[in-house]
């Protein structure tokens, strides 16, 4: 196999289960929104505020579903 045969079955194969790497990147976000929330007294309670509450209750696992699916077509090479 030549190296663009095998890129292009790699993207196949992205394209293919892209929407369970989403999912499976996208709680993980939740699970690093849950220990920052429930591990009081050291964790980031913005609580006092709706805007920081709904910022980083949604940033943080949209930003960690995009940034690590970056990550993984990167490292794929594709």
């Amino acid at each position: 196999m030549t190296t663009e045969e095998e890129r292009n079955e790699r993207l196949q194969n992205w394209e293919k289960n892209k929407r369970r790497w989403y999912n499976t990147y996208l709680f993980i976000g939740i699970g690093i929104n849950f220990l920052l929330y429930f591990t009081k007294p050291y964790g980031f309670d913005p609580s006092g505020s709706i805007f920081w509450g709904s910022l980083f209750g949604l940033g943080i696992p949209l930003l960690t579903m995009f940034g690590l699916s970056y990550l993984h077509q990167k490292f794929l090479g594709l």
